[in-house]
């Protein structure tokens, strides 16, 4: 190949490596870092030494808890922008005797992690109710501000507030903290006997469910990916007037180990990644586009001594010139 061939590959390759650097950073980035469409995990947190209403004796009792999420993709639902995914949640004792069952289906931007009202939206059978703030996860590149979320007991938004900066197994993350004061939940309780509440006489009383809630989540700060959660709850059985009152759950759900490990795995495969797109490849390739560059100018402007004695004027033509 010719000095002058090779100087047109050179530049050919060199800008077509610095155009890559700008499609890099803005379309492959959008394209690949985003939440998937396919999702099916289970995650467990426990509560030990827990103080719960016993459905099976209608007693208070002690004992560790399990408290289980399941979150389920819907593939054919979702889109370039947006992911439907199931979630259940459950609480049950060791022996597996639920307490306590939430279930929803929402959509959410996959870059985002925002909820979007579409697709056959439902918590807990209601369908009227709209949900909001984020959903599963934090935006990529979550910053050192509050966010909304939506809690499934409360069944309303919430707000998660930035708490600073702690280390999980050496990685940083940003940690957010979700403070609920008693709020009434929504439902019904059934009525509960007068002796269990604390109250003279037979029969049953009415109550009302009350919950305080603190929730502190653990956020890997640039794939948005939360690692690990502490959920400290409070239920308590209240009648109307105030007099009776019964615990019927206090806990605090710490995310198990296993599940930490694979969440920071998951983080950490996002951050890869990122890395890659938003980093080696646009300054590699801008490093070896622009040396293709510099070495095209340099075969054009350098010619070879063959080249330099063409141009030479023949002698004679020196000599005719005398």
């Amino acid at each position: 190949m010719s000095r002058g061939s090779l100087a047109l590959v050179l530049a050919g390759v060199g800008a077509f490596l610095l155009t890559l650097i700008p499609l890099t950073r803005l379309y492959v980035s959008g394209q690949v870092l985003k939440a998937p469409l396919e999702q099916q995990s289970m995650t467990r947190s426990v509560a030990e030494s827990a103080t719960y209403l016993d459905p099976a004796t209608m007693r208070p009792a002690v004992g560790d808890l399990v408290q289980t999420r399941w979150l389920i993709g819907d593939v054919l639902a979702g889109g370039d922008d947006r992911a439907v995914w199931g979630e259940s949640v459950s609480i049950a004792t060791r022996d597996d005797e639920r307490l306590d069952y939430h279930e929803r289906r929402l959509a959410f931007d996959r870059r985002t992690g925002a909820i979007v009202n579409c697709c056959g939206e439902y918590l807990d059978e209601d369908t009227a109710i709209r949900q909001s703030g984020q959903a599963f996860r934090w935006p990529f590149n979550a910053e050192r501000r509050d966010y909304s979320l939506f809690d499934l007991r409360l069944r309303r938004p919430v707000t998660a507030e930035f708490d600073g900066v702690e280390r999980v197994r050496g990685v940083e993350t940003y940690r957010y903290v979700q403070r609920t004061p008693r709020r009434l939940l929504p439902g019904e309780a059934a009525p509960l006997p007068r002796n269990l509440l604390g109250l003279p006489g037979k029969g049953d009383a009415g109550v009302g469910r009350y919950a305080e809630i603190r929730r502190t989540y653990w956020v890997e700060p640039v794939s948005g990916q939360p690692v690990k959660t502490l959920d400290e709850v409070r239920e308590t059985l209240v009648t109307a007037d105030g007099r009776g009152l019964l615990t019927a759950l206090d806990a605090s759900f710490r995310t198990t180990e296993s599940d930490v490990a694979a969440a920071l795995n998951t983080a950490a495969a996002y951050r890869r990644w990122i890395l890659l797109l938003g980093t080696v490849a646009p300054v590699g390739g801008g490093v070896l586009g622009a040396g293709c560059l510099v070495a095209a100018v340099w075969l054009t402007r350098r010619r070879s001594p063959a080249a330099q004695d063409e141009e030479q004027v023949p002698g004679d033509q020196l000599a005719d010139a005398r």
